[in-house]
């Protein structure tokens, strides 16, 4: 029978095989552990861990797979999906390599050396990006920390392998003369109207792609992101978006085709990987490059903090747990700073608050409501609290 119990900060299991007790760690996070005790439990019943037993390296990224499928987003399966592949058909042709257990360390960081030389699929005539190889990295360290869990693996291969330094780069996003543009240009009523619900909502485009009317209040001009039993958000959790009275008006004026909002013309779902190449597509026909569809959602937060300087609230409209994800766009809220200095009296203090100025000897004071304010600021010289 296995046992699972925690020792500090670490959950294990115990169990028993072929009268030999087996001990294996399942890390720190609890539900980690639990999923990973049902699976020995599972395994245990099969009689499929054997010690010593070499498991073949598509069988376990296909498990894996659908591991990932069953508990993360349809868009990080896919992200996992496309990441092992490029790895296990490297290890294959390179290294002729058939067996989990025989994937090493050189191996890892061959595969990160060959990436970085490879061509990228979107941006012509160069690489692939250092960001876009640590997004399969990461997947790959996930990989194998599975396999190291279920005890198919002692330690993961690429546990040493390091995310690869990359620049910092302030969040793109599109003027609004290229916002102009782009919408003018977009052909089909029903391609403008993503980009407009894009550009006025900050959805990410999977929960564009899954928005059902039952989501959408006109009467109270706003919409629900909200996790459903065949898709769930990232973070897993409901937030409401208000509605620009530009959206509002273009979503009582649509023709219902479906339950789904948005469909293409016929009033079959969209598919968010063929809408994305139709818009780099368009986008390189207007000359603007390094943006896709996500750029939509940069634009929201950039326009939004450049007028209004309020982060917070934009980490609320976009979902943000931490406040830090969203100071990428704290850069922009110097506009809106400039904004608020402004806001401060001009050299002729009277006309601007209204209230005659005193110029004594030194310093300015003035009565503001009957209140001193003295030459070190526009605070009362005697307390008021």
């Amino acid at each position: 029978m296995a046992k699972l119990y925690r020792r500090g900060k670490i959950w294990y299991v115990t169990f028993y095989q072929s009268g030999r007790r087996v001990r294996r760690s399942l890390g720190r996070e609890k539900k980690q552990a639990e999923d990973a005790y049902k699976e020995i439990i599972y395994r245990l019943s099969r009689n499929e861990l054997v010690a010593g037993q070499k498991i073949p390296l598509g069988l376990f990224q296909k498990e894996f797979l659908e591991y990932v499928r069953a508990r993360q987003a349809a868009k990080t399966g896919h992200n996992y999906t496309i990441a092992l592949n490029h790895f296990v058909n490297y290890l294959s042709e390179k290294h002729n390599v058939k067996w989990l257990q025989d994937v090493d360390l050189a191996m890892v960081d061959g595969y990160v050396a060959s990436r970085l030389k490879a061509p990228s699929p979107s941006r012509k005539g160069r690489q692939v990006a250092r960001s876009t190889v640590n997004t399969e990295l990461k997947s790959i360290k996930r990989f194998f920390n599975r396999a190291a869990e279920l005890g198919f693996l002692k330690d993961s291969p690429a546990r040493r392998v390091k995310l690869l330094s990359t620049a910092k780069k302030n969040p793109q996003f599109f003027s609004e003369a290229e916002v102009g543009l782009i919408l003018d240009t977009c052909g089909d009523d029903w391609v403008r109207e993503i980009h407009l619900t894009l550009l006025y909502t900050g959805m990410r485009i999977g929960e564009l792609d899954n928005l059902e009317w039952s989501d959408v209040d006109l009467v109270a001009h706003r919409l629900t992101v909200r996790p459903k039993d065949f898709w769930k958000p990232k973070g897993n959790e409901e937030r409401v978006i208000p509605l620009h009275d530009a959206v509002s008006y273009m979503l009582l004026n649509k023709k219902r085709r479906s339950n789904w909002v948005f469909t293409k013309a016929d009033g079959e779902k969209i598919n968010i990987h063929s809408l994305e190449a139709r818009f780099r597509h368009h986008l390189n026909s207007l000359g603007i490059q390094d943006a896709n569809l996500h750029t939509w959602r940069h634009t929201f937060a950039s326009f939004l903090v450049m007028r209004t300087g309020n982060i917070r609230a934009v980490q609320q409209l976009l979902g943000h747990k931490s406040i830090k994800t969203t100071e990428i766009y704290s850069h922009l809220s110097d506009r809106h700073l400039h904004g608020v200095i402004g806001q401060l009296p001009g050299p002729n203090l009277g006309t601007v608050l209204g209230t005659p100025a005193i110029l004594p000897e030194k310093g300015i004071v003035q009565v503001v409501d009957n209140k001193v304010v003295g030459d070190t600021g526009f605070e009362p010289v005697t307390s008021t609290v």
